[in-house]
């Protein structure tokens, strides 16, 4: 067997990180159930990614096969509508065989296929199928989760708005096509779209130990002098890139009802520029309230990130989605504690196999005799419902049912600070710097058991030694490897017929998502 990891690109980033760490897994595997040779099929952007990837990794096994990079531009994000699926079809192909991967021999690992990067790739997916490869196609992100620019881009292209046809093309079925999923919720959201059961895998992220971590009291002072904060502050950290749907208003809230001697700080800035003018806002309100909070910490040369994680006290998060939420997992491989913001879809999995996650919150409710103007608010949440809907095709003449669903989100007097359009946020985040005592006792009544949450008592040690070990145990390497053997191995199995059918409720994912509930307006605001 050979196995061909397919993405857009090999830049610094999350999925390609899951390649590195795929390929580190299958280095794991005993000689019998190894691939002969590996390839690495990307559409030509690769920057930070090492010339030979064994080079990162230490111990273990010697370079068990072949790995050939093979940079094909077409498959690359293009943001023209341009439709050349049985092309890119074709050139895939030639690449395959010129590189010596058979069709009858060779596993396609697809990375995010369906996202909406690029039109002409779910199609040439199927044209791929029909030709007999065997696909593994495993889904980091779903294009229907509040990713409307990409959905109208597939839209335009395929010449339709119905979310039917649109799913149907995005999602096909048939022997030989199998998909992977992070979470077990996307494993169920491609259950309702009609994927068979016999032909989904769980791949969960795996979890690997810091390596450079110095001690917290090596690094303590350093970080502080570094970033100018008192010798005795407390330090929370929030180690991400400070994009829209990470909830930097909520990141801000929790700057200005923390104790006196307790900062907060983000690691970097986004790297995309549609979402720069979001978070440079949020780091001037931050700035002008002058509240406790640091933004890019990490990446304007203050600090080494290894460094910032050693000296914090604690970590936070306060995203309002995650593909898989390493976050929840790497805290405690760091030794330190998680505060903030829950995500019950993602983390009931990682609950169900042992971790503590007490001191999150499932939401962060808001009194709304903390918010001025509470018509012009349900006005805001309608038109942003409504707005989203348009995106995606789902326009109909719904508004009464709106405001009725609004005026029930709302009837019990708060609301959870996430759920809030920006220049609510903001307005509460001006009120909390005014009147800090006010505004922290209101949240406080508002939300039980959120201060002691808060609170710094200790650092847990019996808590986040135990996380450790259920991370280390349950999301380890040698678990992503037998995974990944099972995968495979189940797809080798399962002989193409060359008959492609599309997913037959493929809508439903659309629908999942698109609920009141679940509509963060920060999340698309420009």
């Amino acid at each position: 067997m050979n196995v061909v990891f397919v993405h857009y690109h090999l830049n610094a980033g999350g999925v390609t990180q899951v390649i590195v760490n795929q390929l580190r897994a299958l280095a794991e595997l005993r000689d019998e159930e190894r691939p002969k040779r590996v390839g690495v099929l990307y559409g030509g952007r690769h920057e930070g990614w090492p010339e030979k990837v064994w080079d990162r990794i230490e111990g273990g096994s010697l370079v068990p096969f072949d790995e050939v990079l093979m940079p094909l531009a077409p498959i690359d994000y293009d943001q023209l509508p341009t439709v050349r699926e049985d092309r890119l079809a074709d050139e895939v192909t030639a690449a395959l065989v010129s590189n010596g991967f058979g069709l009858d021999d060779t596993v396609l690992h697809v990375h995010n296929h369906s996202l909406g990067k690029n039109v002409s790739w779910p199609g040439a997916i199927q044209r791929l199928a029909k030709r007999g490869y065997r696909l593994l196609l495993q889904v980091h992100d779903f294009v229907e989760d509040f990713r409307p620019a990409n959905y109208r881009l597939l839209a335009r292209a395929w010449d339709t708005s119905d979310p039917r046809e649109i799913a149907e093309r995005q999602y096909p079925l048939g022997a030989g096509v199998h998909y992977a999923t992070l979470t077990d919720r996307d494993r169920r959201l491609l259950v309702l779209a009609g994927v068979p059961d016999k032909r989904l895998h769980s791949l969960p992220n795996a979890a690997a130990d810091f390596v450079g971590l110095k001690p917290y009291e090596r690094v303590a002072g350093k970080v502080r002098d570094e970033l100018a904060l008192p010798a005795d502050a407390r330090l929370v950290l929030y180690p991400v890139r400070g994009i829209r749907r990470k909830n930097l208003g909520e990141f801000l809230l929790h700057a200005a009802i923390s104790p006196s001697n307790t900062w907060h700080a983000v690691t970097l800035a986004p790297q995309n520029p549609l979402e720069l003018p979001s978070f440079e806002r949020w780091r001037a309100l931050g700035e002008l309230l002058q509240l406790r909070a640091l933004f890019d910490t990490c990446g304007s040369g203050q600090t080494e990130f290894l460094d910032a994680v050693s000296a914090s006290d604690a970590t936070i998060t306060t995203s309002v989605a995650e593909g898989f939420g390493m976050v929840f997992l790497e805290t405690w491989l760091a030794g330190k504690s998680l505060i903030g913001r829950d995500l019950p879809d993602i983390t009931t999995e990682f609950k169900d196999r042992g971790l503590e996650l007490h001191r999150l919150y499932e939401s962060l409710n808001v009194p709304l005799e903390l918010i001025d103007q509470q018509d012009d608010l349900s006005a805001s949440l309608q038109v942003a419902f409504e707005w989203a809907n348009e995106s995606y095709g789902l326009a109909g003449d719904n508004k009464w049912q709106v405001a009725r669903d609004i005026e029930r989100l709302l009837a019990d007097g708060q609301i959870d600070f996430a759920l809030l359009p920006s220049r609510f946020q903001e307005q509460l985040l001006r009120a909390a710097a005014t009147d800090t005592d006010a505004v922290r006792q209101a949240l406080f009544e508002a939300n039980p058991g959120l201060e002691g949450k808060l609170s710094f008592d200790g650092h847990e040690a019996a808590t986040i030694d135990r996380n450790a070990a259920v991370v280390r145990t349950e999301y380890s390497l040698a678990q992503s490897s037998a995974q990944l053997a099972s995968a495979y191995r189940q797809l080798i199995a399962d002989a193409p017929s060359g008959e492609v059918q599309a997913a037959s409720e493929g809508q439903a994912i659309l629908y999942h998502f698109m609920q009141l509930d679940r509509l963060h307006a920060i999340r698309f605001e420009e």
